[in-house]
């Protein structure tokens, strides 16, 4: 298998394709019946998403769990199989009894691009970055900013972060990528909304998604952190935020309030995971303009990655159609 001359992925299978390509593992379930033998499911994942797997084996208990057994997460397998559809979703299916193959490879045998995209020109990212950063004149914000973005430790976090595992900038860099599209989309809006708090945009705009950096790893695939899943990323950001703040004396107590109404608000809505709704116009722009990069971001991916000679693609994850011409 020679890398990326040989990958198939993901987003790109469909009903009926044959696959014998690489993946890492994102995790498996325990080993059950069925009728023909015994069979067990796992989640397979790259650069461009994630599937089901589910092997069919035989009557060999043993043999099938020790299969099953040998997988670990963050493993990457070659896989021989069928592509099929189940209630509406697609998945591979790997029959022992035709020929279907799940085998190790090792570090030498795949491309790591084919299973994490890394996004190009971070350093310049970063330094633009910083210069938005430096440009907030008021003091306590501008030292806050300083203490995350001019920090070598999280700096270098931030900068491998992804901000998604599969919505939108899913890729090392993405985080970073996505923050400086927020940071820009609100600096065009001021501009129309002069009356805005520009030092409150932007630092907003900078720190609302920080607590992705505890919410994500990046090893062979993108997998949420348990604490990026049980308390997620708003409350963790908030959480980094306050923290930050108690360090730097005298910081404005209301000034501090609307920066964490800023992170906890940018997902708009509470049944979209905010705690608290927008209620001031700075928040409702940092929220808007995260929102519509994510679904920018996210539709331009789907369009550009589809694999067909048709004038549409059906995506899956929106129920819609997207015109690729």
């Amino acid at each position: 298998m020679d890398g990326m001359a040989d990958k198939q992925l993901i987003g790109a299978l469909a009903a009926g394709d044959r696959v014998d390509s690489y993946f890492s593992v994102a995790y498996r379930k325990p080993v059950s019946e069925y009728r023909y033998g015994h069979m067990f499911e796992f989640r397979v994942a790259d650069r461009t998403g994630q599937m089901t797997a589910k092997y069919w084996g035989g009557d060999d208990r043993a043999r099938v769990e020790s299969l099953h057994d040998s997988l670990s997460k963050g493993d990457v397998v070659r896989i021989v199989g069928e592509v099929s559809e189940f209630k509406s979703q697609l998945e591979i299916s790997i029959s022992e009894k035709n020929g279907g193959v799940v085998e190790h490879l090792s570090d030498g045998d795949y491309d790591i691009s084919g299973l994490l995209k890394t996004l190009d020109g971070i350093q310049e990212m970063k330094d633009r970055l910083l210069v938005f950063a430096r440009s907030v004149e008021e003091p306590h914000v501008s030292m806050l900013l300083k203490s995350f973005f001019e920090h070598d430790e999280f700096m270098e976090a931030f900068s491998a972060c992804p901000a998604s595992i599969q919505l939108h900038s899913a890729a090392v860099g993405g985080l970073l990528h996505h923050t400086l599209n927020v940071v820009e989309m609100c600096v065009k809006v001021i501009q129309l909304q002069p009356n805005l708090d520009r030092d409150l945009v932007i630092a907003g705009a900078l720190l609302h998604d920080i607590g992705k950096v505890r919410s994500f790893t990046v090893g062979t695939s993108i997998n949420h952190t348990p604490e990026g899943n049980l308390v997620g990323h708003l409350t963790i950001g908030d959480e980094e935020l306050a923290a930050r703040i108690r360090t730097i004396d005298g910081f404005p107590e209301d000034l501090a309030m609307k920066l964490r109404h800023i992170v906890l608000a940018h997902h708009g809505k509470k049944e979209w995971g905010s705690p608290v709704e927008p209620m001031m116009p700075e928040a409702l722009l940092v929220h808007h303009a995260d929102d519509l990069d994510a679904k920018l971001n996210y539709m331009v991916t789907r369009r550009d990655e589809a694999v067909t000679e048709d004038d549409w693609t059906w995506d899956r994850r929106r129920s819609r159609l997207i015109y690729l011409r």
